[in-house]
């Protein structure tokens, strides 16, 4: 029996990066940048480098004495649905370890059954929209995109992908209550999540001759989307005293700046220095001065060639997944070039799109290669505590 595209795809990548974590870890020893940053897994190399940056943060979600955070900083930025299903996951191993190492380890194995699972969802749409031709490039290019190895470390948006692409394949399956539920977790997973209810309510529209009354039939499915704002509030409120915490959060508490002033800073960040900084191969892992400036070209590249191709390829798409799309991209907005390559890494219209672009073997074949290096770039880089974010 075969194995299909999406396992795969993923089973190749996943472990490529898995070698090349181990070994660039064993060679090059982690080096974090801030005093209370440390490693979760000292000493294995395995898996210490997919733990990094924000997973701290959602360990402190379910750890009410944290090791690694400073204490002026708030978690507020963080939703919380993934560290809840994580530390659910995690009741098992501890048997077998201490709160904090069994929730790490859940939170990985959540990360990579999400992403799998994600990629079917994404496979079976792909397939209906455009063909299985396109379906299966469609999973090469999501798996091998220089940010996917956020989609296997310790960060939301691999739970967060895979909600969203179920969510949207149930709702051209017509299956309005079980995607409105998806569409509640996965606002409670990530902020861009709320770009998911305009676009279930275009989809239905759509579907029903953009009738306004048609809604009227759904009641019960609109009633379980507000659900997420209703969780999300008490949860904050009870944790922060503030319903709506996290909008400051990032500006007041981390002191980052929104809009422009956040592309100026960001842009004034990311090309401060050169990519030929340094010709010794081993250099471009000691120092990262040329990947930061590689990280910025790739930054200004993706938001606008994401929305390009998204409306390139709407027709094929709809409007559910074109609006989601372009929706979750105008979210991003505000936040400058931070973040950038884990965002588009979940947009899977866009590589659908891609995908459909790329009909030429040779033309797909030589983007696949022209990603792997900089996904292995990419990633050692953030195994070894450098600001890939």
């Amino acid at each position: 029996m075969s194995v299909s595209p999406p396992y795969r795809a993923f089973g190749a990548s996943r472990l490529m990066l898995i070698l090349a974590g181990y070994a660039c870890l064993t060679l090059f020893p982690a080096h974090p940048v801030e005093s209370w940053q440390g490693q979760a897994f000292p000493g294995n190399n395995w898996i210490d480098g997919w733990v990094r940056w924000d997973s701290m943060w959602y360990e402190a979600i379910v750890d009410s004495h944290p090791r690694f955070l400073p204490a002026y900083l708030s978690s507020a930025n963080f939703f919380p649905f993934y560290s809840w299903l994580s530390w659910v996951v995690s009741l098992p191993l501890r048997l077998f370890l201490d709160a904090e190492h069994a929730f790490y380890i859940a939170a990985l194995l959540v990360s990579s059954g999400a992403f799998l699972l994600g990629l079917v969802a994404v496979y079976r749409l792909a397939t209906t929209l455009a063909g299985a031709h396109v379906a299966g490039r469609t999973m090469w290019l999501m798996a091998l995109f220089p940010f996917s190895f956020f989609l296997t470390a310790v960060y939301a948006d691999a739970l967060y992908f895979c909600l969203a692409a179920w969510c949207l394949y149930f709702a051209y399956a017509k299956r309005w209550r079980l995607a409105c539920a998806l569409a509640a977790c996965a606002a409670m997973t990530r902020i861009p999540g709320f770009a998911l209810f305009p676009a279930l309510a275009l989809e239905y529209l759509r579907q029903n001759d953009f009738k306004p009354s048609s809604l009227r039939r759904e009641i019960p499915s609109l009633a379980i989307l507000a659900i997420a704002p209703i969780v999300l509030g008490t949860y904050f409120f009870m944790r922060y005293g503030d319903p709506v915490a996290f909008l400051h959060a990032r500006q007041e508490g981390w002191k980052r700046a929104a809009g422009f002033a956040a592309f100026a800073r960001d842009f004034d960040y990311f090309f401060a220095g050169s990519v030929f900084a340094y010709r010794n191969p081993a250099d471009w892992l000691k120092e990262f001065e040329p990947t930061r400036t590689l990280l910025g070209y790739w930054y200004l590249l993706l938001l606008p060639l994401s929305a390009a191709l998204t409306l390139f390829a709407a027709r094929t798409l709809g409007v559910g997944l074109t609006a989601w799309a372009l929706g979750s991209i105008v979210m991003s907005l505000p936040n400058g070039l931070d973040g950038v390559g884990r965002f588009t890494s979940v947009l899977f219209p866009v590589f659908i799109a891609t995908a459909m672009v790329l009909r030429n073997r040779t033309a797909f074949v030589a983007v696949c290669a022209v990603f792997v290096p900089f996904l292995l770039l990419f990633f050692t880089q953030f195994a070894r505590w450098r600001m890939v974010l």
